[in-house]
């Protein structure tokens, strides 16, 4: 494993609320590699992401 790599699996994953994310939208786009995805709250409160 690259140092980089190793370094990055031996810290826990950083944590983000979600409200931070989404302020008062329901819905964001996440720009991964050029490709947009649809990250949105559903009326039931649950995540659902697509591309």
């Amino acid at each position: 494993m690259q140092p980089a790599r190793a370094e990055a699996a031996a810290r826990p994953p950083r944590r983000v609320e979600s409200v931070t994310l989404f302020q008062l939208d329901r819905e964001l786009v996440i720009v991964h590699h050029g490709q947009e995805y649809r990250l949105r709250i559903t009326k039931s409160g649950k995540l659902i992401l697509t591309k």
